[in-house]
């Protein structure tokens, strides 16, 4: 028998397994999955380390932004919700925390007008892990500020000096398994932000890890880290003044793309971004630009200074 002959035959045996199945469950060939295209945020390093951008195949896309403090994770929140919003797409913000400033929010370009804003203040962890639920399938994306802000029934009427082991964790092993469930009939993408804390009594490694426990670490499909880099300033002497900042960002999990990818952004305080710095050092690292010494070179042009190549280019 030859090879060809074998490959049809094991195709055939393919086909009878499949149809069997398929009458009582939901199996099908890999090839048979429709692949929607990504959503691209327009944030160049965002959808870098996204590996092309949201994930739009029915399951979703379930994502985490998680760093310290005063470091992005909110405003590029909103940033995608702004992409969103302009494809037509509705948007829901659980605003645990109680940042949600309209004024910025419309700085950063989202519409006030067509985002539902829950605020979770009488809502418990259970509570707002069930409405997380009954919103997958009628939203497009939904975002939680954060998951970590979020008290479970266990913690509440409960002194501070009572102890209770673990009690976000007890409930997002449950809450887990039943967005996976709900998931599976949907594309809504979900972004958790999630806040930093440090292993109590660890002398060796990194002691950062995130709250919430292990089950949500297995739901993310995407775990992005925003990390603060260098201040950007302007002027000098007493008018020196930070105008924005670097922001760091790495795909610790990625599991709709290529995982562990590295980029940065600039950020400015008055809500834009740099997108074209990005493309530039994009360009140098693909070979599209040739770099030789301070000289750069591009097509038929030769410019020293990185500076006068982006006059001549943007």
């Amino acid at each position: 028998m030859d090879i060809n002959m074998k490959k049809e035959k094991k195709n055939k045996n393919l086909d009878r397994v499949l149809s069997q199945l398929e009458k009582n469950y939901a199996v099908q060939k890999g090839s048979d999955i429709i692949i929607e295209p990504k959503i691209r945020t327009g944030i160049y390093p965002l959808d870098y380390v996204f590996d092309g951008g949201i994930s739009q195949i029915v399951g979703g896309h379930i994502i985490e932004f998680f760093g310290g403090e005063s470091s992005g994770k909110t405003t590029f929140a909103k940033l995608v919700i702004k992409k969103y919003q302009e494809l037509g797409k509705v948007c829901a913000f659980i605003n645990a925390e109680n940042s949600y400033d309209p004024n910025w929010a419309s700085v950063l370009g989202v519409d006030n007008e067509k985002i539902i804003i829950v605020k979770p203040t009488n809502l418990t962890l259970e509570q707002t892990g069930d409405l997380i639920i009954d919103l997958i399938g009628k939203v497009d994306l939904i975002v939680v500020d954060s998951i970590s802000a979020i008290v479970a029934e266990e913690e509440l009427g409960t002194s501070l000096s009572d102890k209770a082991y673990a009690p976000q964790a007890k409930v997002n092993s449950p809450m887990c398994r039943k967005i996976n469930e709900r998931r599976s009939r949907s594309n809504t993408t979900i972004i958790f932000i999630n806040q930093l804390r440090e292993k109590v009594g660890q002398r060796y490694g990194n002691p950062e890890t995130t709250s919430g426990g292990r089950a949500l670490k297995h739901l993310y499909d995407t775990r992005i880290r925003f990390r603060p880099g260098k201040p950007i300033t302007h002027g000098s002497g007493e008018k020196l003044e930070t105008i924005g900042f670097i922001i760091q960002l790495w795909a610790k999990k990625n599991k709709k793309g290529k995982p562990l990818r590295k980029a940065e952004i600039n950020f400015y305080l008055d809500g834009t971004l740099e997108n074209q710095i990005c493309l530039f050092f994009s360009a140098i690292k693909y070979g599209v630009i040739q770099l030789s010494g301070k000289t750069y070179t591009y097509k038929d042009k030769k410019v020293v200074g990185k500076d006068n190549l982006l006059n001549v280019l943007i």
